[in-house]
């Protein structure tokens, strides 16, 4: 397979004219790259969009094909002194493993090094003779030479790339702090000086090397859920063949319409539709549901879920990525992509950082050697110092990685967070409007009393068009086939081209004698010539709704109900939930307007919405959130989805939003304090270039640490 057909293959068609790639990045160590890479790429005619992730080294791009091939993208990244390969795990496990064996070879240097240096240090103030100590500065330079060459590679090569690349990130300044001290120690060598640096600088690469691997094992870490879910669908699978035999294939060499047998026990390789008569699915490592979901025949089976009842014959119908597992996936990376307002100023200030490093640095020799006439080799050391420790690289991650953490976790708790600004606009939300049907109750409408078989027949036909819940309970009721021609009024009802309307009173014509009927959901059936039929359904509140609106009014957060259903039936609702305020009968429009008007007074909304009804408002809103089972225009509207039926976790996500926010600025503030403090004392001589590399990975370390304070 050659390079084109090889990057072709991970390549992902968005039908819009629009084709995407995920790639992993090497060479990419702060917020600087990331922008870098962004600014460049995005030039670039035919790319549509690029997000480039300092923190899971990750990489989405989405281009036009007709105009520029995904090889031409990544021949730019690698001119940027960066790598980018289409994304595969084994290649995050070998960049992991990569740092070891360097790391292993400047530790066993270090303390070698050490050993010497501590007989010398002695010596000085004891008896020992020039020519010994001459003799173990020699063996401590053919210590470093070979270490420093080998180990400080993840350094340097990529230092060298980027000034082939005519661009600067800080590998640069660290590399020229490496080797400004190694080059010092063999010039004092070469003159027999008491005193050279062999060990800070083989230190140096040690303690800089135990930062990045440190630093790579939290990355790691915060971004295996994503990770998680796509490797959930990668499994042997039993594929019927042309001649009805079963043979093992991976499920990536499946394709659509491929018959597969799932054992019981065994996990489902791709989506599909179910071809036995029944089984039993458990979907709780996706959804979060703890009791197996029962198929029937043509039911949907998710790639992922596990096979419970019945070994189950299943035909797919989509694979690898345009499963949904990979859908999720890829919303997650999205979000995880995010870069709030405070993190874009830190990112465009660490990317001219690197040229005011060096001028700092040069700035701390010229000041200490030809002010202060100091030594030559101390003014060079403060000036490696000042190299080292003012790298922006806590600055870089403040944001990506508590935004990781937040989404992750949220994941676990059943909600899949889709927009990374959606976190920064939840955390200040203040006011939430909640649609009725299919949010606050099960939206499970079953048909209260039997009724005219004939009527039945000819409203189920007319429901087999639409998403909406009450008719989603008639084509329950009785398997109809759809009418076709039939056109659907959101939020009033449905027209059949013989004029037959199905849908609210008001939009049937429907006179209502019955007042005393309060609390149950209604479709009426107006047909030419025939007598009006009224449709009667029961609905429940879910399960945890109560403690919900509890929960939300603890928080001191203004509940508001809109639903398109009559006053009686929502007041009814309202009250058993314990909720002061609703609105009802509203049409989309009038949601829309109820929106716009809260946040004319000032309100950050957030929007609870399944239906498509619900659209206009969810997308108006400041942040969205509709459930698994919502229609797939409110899912692609909303900004976060519930995996799970339960609202308990919205919940969690109020909150984790809110500790989320707080956790950026602590690292933000803790970051600029960093380089306010460090910078100054480096400059004024008080840090030796060990010191400084100890204090440069450990803030970018606290700051992935404070991330991981992020809990439920």
């Amino acid at each position: 397979m050659n390079t084109l057909s090889a990057i072709e293959a991970y390549e992902h068609n968005l039908g819009n004219g629009h084709t995407s790639l995920h790639c992993i990045l090497d060479g990419i160590h702060c917020g600087a790259c990331a922008i870098k890479i962004e600014s460049h790429i995005s030039k670039l005619s035919g790319v549509v969009s690029v997000r480039a992730d300092a923190t899971s080294r990750r990489l989405k791009l989405v281009w036009r094909p007709e105009e520029i091939s995904s090889t031409k993208i990544l021949e730019q990244i690698n001119q940027l002194g960066f790598t980018a390969q289409p994304f595969k795990k084994e290649l995050l496990e070998q960049q992991e493993q990569s740092l070891l064996i360097p790391l292993a070879i400047a530790g066993f240097g270090t303390m070698n090094i050490m050993v010497f240096s501590f007989a010398v240090w002695s010596g000085l103030i004891s008896d020992m003779g020039e020519g010994s100590r001459q003799f173990l500065h020699w063996i401590s330079a053919f210590i470093a030479i070979p270490v420093i060459g080998y180990s400080a590679y993840p350094f340097y090569v990529p230092a060298y790339e980027t000034i082939m690349a005519q661009r600067l990130t800080m590998d640069m300044p660290i590399s020229l702090a490496i080797f400004i001290t190694l080059f010092a120690s063999l010039y004092e060598t070469f003159n027999g000086a008491d005193h050279v640096y062999y060990d800070a600088a083989v230190s140096l690469v040690f303690f800089l090397l135990i930062g990045r691997a440190l630093d790579q094992m939290l990355r790691r870490r915060s971004s295996q859920a994503s990770e998680n879910l796509r490797s959930l669908g990668h499994v042997l699978t039993q594929r019927f063949n042309s001649m009805g035999e079963l043979e093992y294939v991976p499920s990536e060499k499946l394709k659509p319409n491929d018959l597969i047998f799932v054992p019981l026990g065994e996990r489902v390789g791709a989506d599909g539709i179910l071809e036995s008569k029944i089984s039993e699915v458990d979907e709780s490592i996706i959804t979060g549901e703890t009791l197996p979901r029962r198929l029937r025949n043509n039911d949907a089976v998710i790639s992922g879920s596990i096979i419970t009842g019945a070994a189950a014959t299943i035909r797919v119908t989509a694979v690898d990525e345009n499963t949904r597992l990979s859908a999720m996936a890829e919303l997650m990376d999205d979000a995880l992509s995010y870069k709030g307002k405070a993190q874009t100023l830190a990112d465009k200030f660490s990317q001219g950082y690197g040229p005011l490093v060096i001028g700092f640095s040069l700035l701390g020799f010229v000041f200490w050697f030809f002010i202060l006439k100091t030594d030559f080799t101390d003014a060079l050391l403060i000036s490696v110092a000042v190299l080292v420790v003012t790298c922006p690289c806590a600055a870089g991650l403040a944001t990506p990685a508590v935004m990781v953490r937040a989404v992750n976790h949220l994941l676990k708790q059943g909600v899949l967070v889709k927009s990374g600004d959606a976190l920064e606009r939840l955390a200040d939300v203040n006011f939430i409007a909640i649609d009725k049907t299919g949010t606050l109750t099960t939206a499970k409408f079953e048909l209260d009393d039997s009724m005219d078989k004939e009527a039945l027949e000819i409203a189920a036909s007319m429901a087999a068009n639409s998403h909406h819940p009450l008719a989603k309970a008639l084509q329950n009721a009785y398997r109809a086939t759809p009418l076709a021609g039939v056109r659907e009024y959101i939020g009033e009802g449905l027209l059949a081209p013989d004029g037959s309307r199905l849908g609210s009173a008001s939009f049937t014509q429907a006179e209502i004698n019955c007042p005393h009927e309060t609390s149950q959901p209604r479709l009426w059936l107006s047909r030419p010539g025939k007598p009006l039929h009224k449709f009667s359904f029961r609905d429940h509140e879910k399960s945890d709704a109560k403690m919900f609106i509890a929960h939300l009014k603890q928080r001191l957060l203004d509940v508001v109900v809109l639903s398109g259903d009559k006053d009686e039936i929502v007041c009814d609702l309202a009250s058993r939930l314990g909720i002061d305020n609703f609105k009802s009968q509203l049409t989309p429009e009038s949601k829309l307007a109820f929106i716009k008007q809260r946040q004319n007074e000032g309100d950050v909304v957030l929007m609870l919405g399944d239906g498509l009804n619900d659209a206009p408002a969810l997308s108006l809103a400041d942040v969205s959130i509709a459930p698994a089972t919502a229609t797939d225009i409110s899912q692609s509207t909303a900004d976060l989805i519930l995996i799970k039926s339960d609202l308990i976790p919205i919940i969690t996500a109020l909150d984790t939003s809110k500790k989320a926010c707080a956790l950026i600025q602590q690292n933000l503030i803790f970051a600029a304090i960093y380089n306010i403090v460090t910078v100054p004392i480096a400059l004024a001589g008080g840090l030796t270039p060990l010191i400084a590399a100890i204090l440069m990975s450990s803030s970018s370390i606290l700051v992935m640490l404070n991330a991981q304070r992020l809990k439920g």
